[in-house]
C-alpha cells in the first residue's frame, strides 16, 4: 500500500528529477539554442547548467536554515500575510507551467503520433489522466518512474549512438562565433529550465544523512540530464547544422525519424521513441499539478471535512491547467507572453523569494 507522507527515498528523487528536468531540454531548447549562439549553444548548456548547480547549493543553504520543508516552514509564521500569499504564487505558477507543459506535451502527440486527433480530446485526455496520477500522491508516482528509468533511459541514448553514423564534423565546426549578447541569452534560457529545482524545498525531509542525501541525488539529477542536453545539441548541429536545426519544430525526434533500421519493426522506432518524451513530459506536467493541487488543499484546508473537498481541488485545478494549455494553443501571443512571465517574473520569484522568505519569515 502506497502513503501519502511526501517521502521518497533518493534514488527515487534522482530519478524525478531525471524525468522532471529532461524532456523540456531535449524537445524544446535545441532550437532557441541555435537561433541564439549557433554551434555555441554547448557552453550556454555547460555554463547554464553550471549555474543551475549555484541554484541547487542556495536551495541547499536554505533548507538546512528551515530545518524542514518548505510546507512545515509556512505553517510555523505567525503571519498569513506572509504564509497565503506564498501558497498562493506558488499554486498559481504550478498551474500555469503546467498548461504550458500540457500544451507542449499535446503537440507532440499530434504532430508525431495522432494526427487526426483533434488538439481538444488529445489535451483532455492527457490533463485527466494526471490529474489521476496525482490523486495517487507523490510516492506513488516516484515508484512509477522509478521503475520506468532505464526503460526509457537507455533506448534514448541507444538512439542518439546510432545516430553518430550521420554525424559530420563540418557541421559543427564553427565555433566562437556567437555574439556575447546572445550567448549570455542563452545561458539564462538553459537555467529556467533548471528551475522546478525550486520544489525540492517541499520534499519532506529530516536533518543529518538524509537531508544531504537528497541534496546529492538532486545534483546527480541535474548533472545527467546536462550531459543527456549537451550530448544531444552536439549530435543535433552535426546531423543537420545551426542553420537547418533553427528552423525545426521539434528537432530531436526528426533526427530519431532518419535513423533506418533492418527489418519492417524497427522502421518506426521513431514512433516508439516519442515515448521518451510521453513519460518525461507527463512527468513535468504531473509536478506542477501535483504542487498545484497542494498548495489550493493548503489553502481551503479549513474545507477539508466537506465530502466535496478532494474531489474540487483537484478537478478545478486541473480544469485551470486545460484552460491555460487551451489559451496558449489558440491565442494569438499566448506561448510568448508564458515565456515572458517565465523570464521576468517566475525565476526571479523562485531564486529571490526564498532567502526574502527565510529572512522575513516570524515563526509563531
Amino acid at each position: 500500500m502506497y502513503v501519502d507522507n511526501g517521502k521518497i527515498s533518493g534514488r527515487q528523487t534522482f530519478r524525478l528529477y531525471v524525468f522532471d528536468l529532461m524532456g523540456i531540454a531535449t524537445l524544446l531548447l535545441p532550437p532557441y539554442l541555435a537561433r541564439l549562439c549557433g554551434c555555441d549553444g554547448i557552453w550556454a548548456i555547460i555554463i547554464g547548467s553550471g549555474t543551475g548547480f549555484v541554484y541547487l547549493l542556495y536551495l541547499g543553504w536554505i533548507m538546512k536554515k528551515m530545518g524542514q520543508d518548505m510546507l512545515a516552514y509556512l505553517k510555523e509564521q505567525k503571519s498569513r500575510w506572509i504564509r497565503y500569499p506564498v501558497l498562493s504564487l506558488v499554486g498559481i505558477h504550478s498551474l500555469i507551467t503546467a498548461g504550458f507543459c500540457a500544451c507542449v506535451f499535446t503537440r507532440l502527440m499530434q504532430h508525431s503520433l495522432i494526427r487526426e486527433v483533434s488538439y481538444e480530446v488529445i489535451l483532455l485526455v492527457i490533463v485527466v489522466v494526471a490529474a489521476y496520477a496525482v490523486s495517487g500522491g507523490l510516492e506513488c508516482r516516484a515508484r512509477v518512474y522509478e521503475v520506468l528509468f532505464w526503460f526509457v533511459l537507455i533506448p534514448y541514448v541507444g538512439m542518439m549512438l546510432a545516430s553518430l553514423r550521420n554525424f559530420e564534423t563540418a557541421y559543427a565546426a564553427s565555433f566562437f562565433t556567437a555574439e556575447t549578447g546572445n550567448l549570455l541569452k542563452g545561458i539564462y534560457l538553459v537555467f529556467l529550465l533548471v528551475t522546478p529545482l525550486f520544489f525540492s524545498l517541499f520534499l519532506i525531509h529530516e536533518k543529518g544523512k538524509k537531508y544531504g542525501s537528497m541534496i546529492k541525488s538532486v545534483a546527480g539529477a541535474l548533472l545527467l540530464t546536462a550531459i543527456i542536453l549537451l550530448g544531444s545539441y552536439i549530435l543535433l548541429i552535426g546531423n543537420f547544422g545551426a542553420n537547418s536545426l533553427k528552423t525545426m519544430r521539434f528537432p530531436v525526434v526528426t533526427l530519431m525519424s532518419t535513423i533506418q533500421f533492418e527489418g519492417n519493426f524497427l522502421k518506426r522506432m521513431d514512433a516508439l521513441m516519442v515515448a521518451v518524451w510521453f513519460f518525461t513530459l507527463f512527468a513535468l506536467l504531473n509536478l506542477h499539478l501535483h504542487y498545484g493541487v497542494k498548495m489550493g488543499r493548503e489553502l481551503w484546508k479549513k474545507y477539508e471535512k466537506a465530502r466535496i473537498y478532494k474531489g474540487c481541488t483537484l478537478f478545478v485545478p486541473a480544469a485551470l491547467v486545460c484552460a491555460v494549455a487551451y489559451g496558449m494553443e489558440y491565442w494569438e501571443g499566448g506561448l510568448d507572453l508564458f515565456l515572458k512571465y517565465y523570464s521576468y517574473v517566475a525565476m526571479p520569484l523562485m531564486v529571490i523569494g526564498p532567502g526574502l522568505l527565510l529572512i522575513g519569515g516570524k515563526k509563531a
